[in-house]
């Protein structure tokens, strides 16, 4: 039976935690509805993430300085995710520009192996987050890390619920669809709270750079795959990510 009121969503929180990261959830009975509920806690994931990278980097720069505090955390990040949107965005930089059909983009999408575009993505990616990252001061680097992971996992839902998956098979398919009331309320309040958190009246710019993205992801993966598959849904949090960090450490650069 399945559980109600609080419990349910106390068990939704939780598949979105095992879902995400590698943190050792144990849940022994998830169904697609489980899973297409649970996005409504993908912002808090977010945070989750978030956190552990701030840890890091408050722990090791004293010791280290912030460029060393900062990779670590950045990759500390990506240890607690098991690179799971980095793979993502790795994915989809190898089909959308390795292959000239819809069909053939989405094969080399599905191969296990990264490829050149990928390959140079990802690390063009991870390189540019630690060196927007490492001259930050502790305390706008919170905001910044924290606002960057939650609102993009708030991307990934809101093109999840705005783009038809390309099959009735595999992640996209399992989460495509909108998620309901509840889960717009959530994931907007929060993508809204870390914005103000991190940029205060200027919070509008972050979740305007977030909006471009997705609107840029829906309209290239409906012209290059026909649709949603799970590893775009990875390079939009990932795209969406850099994007709000980018205008946030702007902001903090210019003094606004």
């Amino acid at each position: 039976m399945s559980p109600t009121g609080p419990r349910r969503w106390a068990h939704l929180a939780a598949v979105a935690m095992q879902f995400l990261t590698r943190i050792p959830v144990r849940l022994t009975s998830v169904s697609d509805d489980d899973l297409r509920g649970s996005q409504a806690f993908f912002p808090l994931v977010g945070a989750v993430v978030a956190a552990v990278g701030i840890a890091v980097r408050a722990g090791l720069q004293p010791l280290v300085g912030a460029a060393p505090a900062t990779v670590t955390a950045v990759a500390a990040a990506v240890v607690v995710t098991g690179a799971f949107h980095e793979d993502g965005l790795a994915d989809t930089a190898d089909g959308l520009w390795g292959g000239w059909t819809p069909e053939r983009r989405i094969e080399i999408m599905r191969d296990s192996r990264v490829g050149t575009y990928g390959a140079v993505t990802l690390i063009a990616s991870l390189l540019y987050q630690v060196m927007l990252l490492a001259q930050l001061p502790l305390a706008t680097f919170a905001t910044v890390m924290l606002a960057g992971h939650v609102i993009g996992r708030a991307a990934g839902v809101a093109l999840a619920a705005s783009l038809a998956p390309v099959s009735d098979q595999g992640l996209g398919a399992k989460v495509a669809g909108r998620g309901g009331t509840a889960t717009a309320v959530l994931c907007s309040s929060a993508a809204v709270a870390a914005a103000v958190l991190a940029a205060g009246w200027w919070f509008w710019a972050p979740l305007v750079a977030g909006a471009v993205v997705i609107v840029a992801t829906r309209a290239l993966a409906r012209a290059k795959l026909g649709g949603l598959t799970g590893d775009v849904l990875g390079a939009v949090t990932q795209a969406t990510m850099l994007a709000v960090m980018t205008v946030l450490v702007a902001l903090w650069r210019h003094g606004w």
